[in-house]
């Protein structure tokens, strides 16, 4: 039975930690919209703008800080390693293939139900 190999393994938790960074940077930039248009000082483009722009603010905050989506796929990587390289846990495979992954990647596994040890975080 074949397991995917480290390499392609860290390249998957480096583009969703990746993805995961610029999801959390988009929060932030549509939040300073949000700011930009209260700084205008001028009464008619805030009562025009703000309530809208504020609500798009909180539906995307919500809709991109979910990380469910995330996670069943992180599951179906981890459950794949496990069941494939007969490996008892996520650390096993890692020390087996000499990589470490990054902190998101770390995070989005825990919640998912497989932990990863600070050993196998890059630092």
């Amino acid at each position: 039975m074949a397991v995917i190999s480290g390499t392609d393994y860290r390249n998957i938790a480096v583009s969703y930690s990746n993805a995961l960074l610029r999801v959390e940077d988009a929060s932030g930039d549509l939040f300073d919209a949000v700011y930009d248009i209260v700084m205008l000082q001028a009464i008619d483009p805030e009562i025009d703008l703000l309530m809208q722009f504020y609500s798009a603010y909180q539906i995307n905050t919500s809709i991109l800080s979910a990380k469910s989506t995330y996670i069943s796929t992180v599951a179906t990587l981890q459950n794949h390693v496990l069941s494939r390289g007969h490996f008892v846990n996520v650390d096993a495979y890692l020390d087996d293939q000499l990589i470490t992954v990054p902190r998101k990647w770390a995070e989005l596994s825990a919640l998912a139900g497989f932990p990863i040890s600070n050993s196998n975080i890059d630092p």
